[in-house]
């Protein structure tokens, strides 16, 4: 597999295809990279080890001069930064398949949370506690930075959300071509849309129109 250049990736960002932080966790924006899951007009955004590494610093887990490094390391023509990625996307689809079901109520498949689990596992054995002022906070203490450093952050918090009882918070995208998941933060947690600017106006949009339809006597649209 071909490891683009970053400039590709700094390219996809300048173009205006910036990555979406809207979800209300790092797992769950992470899960957001693809867009229109259900459907066949699916898209994934997370293309190239580059884009993994274009994500993370928009999501401020990795520093500037992290991401060069990895970077570099990344396109010495060896196999790590691709077997990186597909265990990216791999740990992405499994929190997808759990998350998604938990929103709906069913039980997790057993082959996504093995997956899952083996990706937290993997983050554990970096994880430690690290100084912060008076405090203490989880990180990567005396650890370099591994090629697969964006896979530990967001599978801890994925560990981190499967663990509180903000689980229960957790929706999926109410539009039949989208598949995006999100904390529903509302006051009556009735929020139906990753955003009401795009699905939730589609769907507006769309019962407006068959409203119409129904009003002057002609059949609704399939």
């Amino acid at each position: 597999m071909v490891i683009s250049s970053a400039p590709m990736a700094e390219a996809r960002i300048a173009s205006g295809e910036q990555f979406a932080f809207n979800a209300g966790r790092l797992c769950l924006d992470f899960v957001n990279t693809v867009r229109s899951r259900p459907s066949s007009d699916r898209h994934d955004l997370i293309d190239t080890y580059d884009d993994l590494l274009a994500w993370a610093r928009q999501a401020t887990i990795l520093t500037p001069e992290e991401a060069a490094a990895l970077g570099a390391t990344a396109r010495q023509g060896t196999r790590t930064g691709a077997d990186a990625l597909a265990q990216a996307r791999a740990l992405r689809e499994s929190m997808y398949a759990v998350f998604s079901a938990r929103a709906a109520g069913l039980p997790a498949p057993a082959a996504d949370l093995q997956t899952l689990n083996r990706s937290i596992g993997r983050a554990m054995a970096h994880g430690g506690l690290t100084p912060s002022g008076s405090r203490f906070e989880w990180g990567w203490p005396e650890t370099a930075p591994g090629l697969d450093r964006v896979a530990w952050w967001v599978a801890r918090s994925a560990a981190e959300l499967l663990t509180s009882m903000d689980l229960t918070f957790v929706r999926e995208c109410a539009s039949y071509d989208c598949g995006w998941l999100f904390m529903d933060a509302t006051k009556n947690r009735s929020r139906r849309w990753c955003d009401m600017r795009t699905c939730g106006n589609r769907a507006k949009s769309r019962r407006h129109y068959e409203r119409r339809r129904a009003a002057s006597g002609q059949p609704a649209a399939p």
